[in-house]
């Protein structure tokens, strides 16, 4: 598909506008607004921060290979690697 500079130019006029129309609209927005999240939602924020709080690795793997590696004994059989390999086309293939 190509988009012309024509067509990109009235993209960026009607956002241009669009944009201007909204901002004058929300310049009447009353200040006095309130959010009071219900149980279901504080469940999920307080779900949220903790999954978060832990790292998103297992910092003793991690360690263990990084030292492996930077000793030179770090070592991957060949059937594993094929296993990988063949996987990932069958999942390439299957999309």
């Amino acid at each position: 598909m190509f988009i012309s500079r024509a067509e990109i130019a009235s993209a960026v006029t009607a956002y241009k506008t669009v944009k201007r129309k909204s901002s004058v609209a929300t310049a009447a927005v009353e200040t006095a607004d309130t959010f009071d999240p219900s149980a279901e939602a504080a469940s999920l924020a307080d779900l949220f921060s903790s999954v978060t709080s832990e790292p998103f690795y297992r910092p003793d793997l991690v360690e263990r290979l990084r030292r492996q590696i930077s000793e030179g004994r770090y070592y991957v059989s060949t059937d594993q690697i094929v296993e990988k390999l063949l996987g990932r086309l069958i999942l390439a293939a299957a999309v």
